[in-house]
């Protein structure tokens, strides 16, 4: 394996703020009971906009309760709102710096629209107007990275739906359950020795192609990943999901060179058996990939499964980033674009 120097690279201290994950869990239910929601009736849809890592959030919670919420959630990353948006539609405007363009332009259409949205953020334009205006808001603690304020996103979220009324509140439950485990896996996580699954994928992976291979469970784990591999390790990946996969994707190995590719399988225990079974055959078929890895998780929740999927994988990233000898923390291309946007 090849040897990392953590110190050098993670100029920043990223890995104090992936190691936290579970701190962040445990503050969001002291800042939710210090939030004032009113609750919310005769509900109608859901939307959640945000963009990047406050939309991630989003994702997480609409995986979680789709066998609970009767209506649908649609997370809505883009300058303009759905046509379907009525004052029966909870709206939920998620932007960890509150100064998101495509998420103020969402919040500027809601009041507009006289829709009194729940803001959940750390500062800037979003929560200082909706302050003004008194709409209801969560407030996350300033001074991280919006990818890595996962933690309190995904947890507020969540936890908001309980308060205001919409979900039961097993939830809370299967959520602080969560900190345990993860509080456990950040000490295997961290450590330099050879039984860290992280550590060992990331050696395997770094210099290929990660192929994501998800399930409707999984997915926001994919996507979390590929995400973080392009933020964190500044390398490309891919994703998608099965079945779909099976309709399409899996004719495209024919006539590719896969020897840089890496396949990453990652399924849940309540996946459809006949997707799980495809998940087993398509490995299979795909068996010209030499390098694959299946990951899932038997915690007993939903909740807790996702939380320490992703945990497991934002750790991968960080080691990428490592061996490739980069500073994880900085992203300077999305910054670039952001000034020119703003000309």
């Amino acid at each position: 394996m090849k040897q990392i120097e953590i110190d050098k690279y993670d100029k920043d201290k990223m890995i104090d703020v992936i190691k936290n994950l579970y701190l962040h869990i445990k503050h969001s239910f002291e800042i939710i009971s210090n939030s004032s929601l009113e609750k919310r009736n005769n509900i109608k849809n859901i939307l959640i906009c945000g963009m990047g890592g406050s939309a991630i959030g989003g994702d997480f919670v609409k995986t979680v309760l789709k066998d609970e919420l009767k209506v649908p959630i649609t997370v809505n990353r883009d300058y303009d709102l759905p046509s379907w948006v009525t004052n029966k539609t909870l709206v939920l405007i998620c932007s960890y710096s509150g100064n998101t363009e495509e998420t103020i332009s969402c919040y500027n259409s809601i009041i507009s629209n006289k829709i009194k949205p729940i803001i959940i953020s750390s500062g800037g334009y979003i929560l200082n107007d909706a302050k003004n205006n008194n709409f209801d808001y969560v407030q996350l603690p300033p001074g991280i990275q919006p990818r890595a304020a996962f933690g309190y996103s995904a947890s507020l979220l969540l936890l908001t739906f309980v308060k205001i009324g919409l979900i039961n509140k097993i939830y809370s439950k299967q959520l602080f359950d969560s900190i345990d485990s993860i509080k456990s896996n950040s000490l295997k996580y961290a450590s330099l020795s050879k039984d860290n699954d992280c550590l060992n994928l990331a050696n395997a992976i770094y210099n290929k192609f990660p192929i994501i291979y998800c399930t409707v469970n999984t997915e926001v784990v994919g996507f979390r990943f590929r995400c973080q591999l392009a933020e964190n390790s500044k390398i490309l990946s891919s994703h998608f999901i099965l079945p779909e996969q099976n309709h399409n994707e899996i004719e495209g190995f024919s006539n590719n060179d896969t020897s840089n590719y890496a396949i990453i399988w990652i399924k849940d225990e309540n996946d459809n058996k006949h997707t799980l079974k495809r998940v087993d055959i398509t490995s299979t078929l795909l068996d010209k990939v030499e390098n694959q890895y299946v990951f899932s998780d038997e915690s007993n929740s939903l909740v807790e499964r996702l939380f320490n999927l992703i945990y497991l994988f934002d750790w991968v990233s960080f080691y990428c980033a490592i061996y490739h000898q980069t500073n994880p923390t900085p992203v300077n291309t999305i910054l670039k674009l952001k000034s020119l946007m703003s000309k």
